[in-house]
């Protein structure tokens, strides 16, 4: 039995499926704590875990960006990260390690975004708990084979491929990444005593290990991928959302599913609204999730009555919903793209937030579906792309059914749970 400490910023992308891997080690035996904000502390002891509060919560750090300029590349990247995570990196590492210094722990699982915990790992081993992270975006390091995350862009074929994305690097570093990475580092080194040393992301790589919930078929080919990074798959969907009555296993028009997620989808005329408009007249029944907003926030958006063949719900059972459907239009959710790729799902994908601008590039690298490369999208190019995507269905099915198979391979929460055994194993010999 291990003692473990889940942390994580107060978003439901990161919270919610690291409270499936909590639950799964308490229900085998450990004692777990989570700290995060008060909005998650009835489903933290729910799980099972003993809530732990962050010190600041609603005091400091915004759960969102207020977005004043066009949200896309590198540049948002660094200021979603300054704005939302450097200014907490000090009283996360402190408040972890004092929970360490009361419970006694051998774990912690961390996001990378948490970015207090993953400097623990900087601290000599003797120290400290064992890391773990768990990716819960596509895979950030650098590489002379990828470009620069945050860029959006997708390896070339041949020679001039390193030498292109060497290019990029200096260029993102000019636009704010450097500055960032060196306040980052900055402050890790203020902690901890340790210089960090490569790109901005390749700080996150300070833990003892990084499990990655995707598999390889949907990552760009690298030639060398960082040891401690481990493919575990994506977790399954919650399963916590019941059927709504209207329901009908028995219904004949195919399902255009449309998301906007968890995280950016406080303005529906981005996405959710562009497709109802867009298929309001075809023979199909879409079915949109706000992922928390109540359903008449579409019907306001939209500005009057639904079409006749459209239907909105907070949230949706995945594992009824997406089995039946025939494409999925989100903006580009790490989670949710993995959710229809477990069920060989193609997709429209449409946003350049957050990381949502790397998620769809390998969506178009992989050949899975269309991206339209904007976060606010136009009806007629919506139409187009559904259309396109459910009229040959079978190229972007098959490559699809791909990514599904390689994903049925995969068990994340075993596999995590495993690599926990290493880790804390690896504790108790060190203590």
């Amino acid at each position: 039995m291990a003692r473990v400490l889940f942390t994580s910023a107060r978003q439901d992308g990161f919270v919610l499926p690291l409270l499936q891997l909590a639950r799964a080690m308490v229900e085998r035996g450990d004692e777990v704590w989570f700290l995060c904000g008060e909005a998650y502390r009835d489903r933290i002891e729910a799980a099972g875990a003993v809530f732990e509060r962050l010190p600041y919560d609603e005091a400091v750090a915004p759960t969102r960006v207020d977005h004043e300029e066009p949200r896309s590349g590198v540049r948002e990247v660094a200021r979603v990260l300054r704005t939302l995570f450097l200014d907490t990196v000090e009283v996360d590492f402190r408040t972890v390690l004092a929970l360490h210094d009361r419970i006694g722990l051998d774990l912690v699982v961390t996001e990378p975004l948490f970015v207090g915990a993953s400097a623990v790992g900087f601290l000599p081993r003797a120290q400290r708990p064992a890391v773990l992270s768990v990716g819960f975006f596509p895979l950030p390091f650098s590489s002379p084979d990828v470009p620069p995350f945050g860029t959006g862009l997708t390896p070339m074929e041949g020679p001039l491929n390193p030498v292109r994305n060497a290019l990029l690097r200096v260029a993102a570093n000019a636009v704010g990444v450097g500055g960032v990475r060196r306040a980052f580092a900055a402050e890790i080194g203020r902690l901890t005593g340790r210089k960090p040393h490569g790109a901005l992301f390749d700080l996150a790589l300070t833990t003892d290990a990084w499990a990655q919930t995707s598999v390889p078929q949907f990552e760009y080919p690298r030639r060398r991928t960082p040891s401690r990074v481990r493919w575990v798959g994506p977790l399954p969907a919650p399963a916590a959302f019941p059927l709504p009555d209207w329901w009908d296993y028995g219904e004949r028009r195919r399902i255009v599913h449309v998301t906007q997620g968890t995280y950016a989808n406080e303005d529906p005329t981005e996405l959710i609204v562009p497709t109802i408009r867009a298929l309001a007249d075809e023979d199909v029944l879409v079915v949109a999730t706000t992922g928390g907003p109540p359903p008449s926030t579409i019907e306001r958006a939209y500005g009057g009555p639904l079409p006749g063949n459209v239907r909105v719900e907070r949230f949706m059972p995945y594992d009824h919903l997406l089995a039946a459907a025939a494409v999925m239009v989100t903006n580009g959710g790490f989670g949710a793209v993995h959710h229809a790729l477990r069920h060989g799902l193609p997709l429209v994908v449409a946003g350049t937030s957050e990381d949502k601008v790397e998620v769809n590039a390998r969506v178009r690298y992989a050949g899975v579906g269309i991206d339209l490369q904007k976060q606010r999208v136009e009806p007629a190019a919506v139409r187009e792309a559904v259309l396109r995507v459910l009229d040959e269905r079978a190229q972007f099915r098959r490559a699809a059914a791909r990514l599904a198979s390689a994903i049925a391979d995969t068990d994340a929460a075993a596999s995590v749970l495993a690599i926990a055994d290493e880790l804390t194993a690896t504790t108790r010999t060190s203590g």
